[in-house]
């Protein structure tokens, strides 16, 4: 699987290694290396999850903030971002819990200007409503393989986990939206 589609590439491993070694022993610019490096897949994943902008800045400063507190935590050989995307992850969940009894609003359909425009916006609903219904693992799953554009080895290296679990939690999130899909739209073919 080659790698080079990802939105964000890895630091190369040595290099990692080397940041994180330095940001355990107090260097605050060796961390911020790391930030810099990882900020921006990081608020993607986390705004893919939260599906809001201040939740997902949020999810984003505290998971780096958790990440400099616990840096001398990562386990000896672990790469730094599937450690702090866990941290993401668990953030996300809690914020899920906390908005659990929010509603969220459909959109309004009336002030869109033609049919298309109204069909797409609440077929986006729609999908975002199945997403928020899937365990936050197969979410992360599916947020790393649209949102980063990762193929299945890369999502199982940045989850930590063996492929075989990826491509099931891809598998089950995939089957459920399409579910969902077939739901709304009585059984014919399936909408993009």
């Amino acid at each position: 699987m080659n790698e080079a589609r990802s939105r964000t590439p890895w630091l190369d491993e040595s290099e990692e290694a080397g940041l994180v070694r330095a940001a355990q022993q107090g260097s605050r610019h060796a961390f911020l290396a790391l930030v810099d490096h990882y900020h921006r897949p990081l608020y993607r994943l986390a705004f893919a999850l939260a599906r809001r902008r201040d939740d997902a800045a949020a999810i984003t400063q505290e998971s780096f903030a958790r990440a400099w507190a616990g840096i001398h935590g990562i386990p000896e050989g672990k790469r730094f971002f599937p450690w702090l995307l866990r941290m993401a992850r668990n953030l996300s969940v809690a914020q899920a819990r906390r908005r659990a009894g929010e509603p969220t609003a459909p959109p309004d359909l009336n002030a869109l200007a033609t049919e298309e425009q109204r069909d797409e916006a609440e077929n986006e609903y729609r999908i975002l409503d199945a997403f928020r219904s899937l365990r936050p693992d197969e979410q992360m799953a599916l947020a790393l393989r649209v949102v980063e554009g990762l193929h299945y080895g890369a999502i199982a290296s940045w989850l930590d986990q063996p492929v075989g679990v990826t491509l099931t939690r891809l598998s089950t999130a995939r089957g459920f939206l399409l579910a969902k899909n077939e739901e709304r739209t009585g059984g014919g073919e399936a909408t993009p």
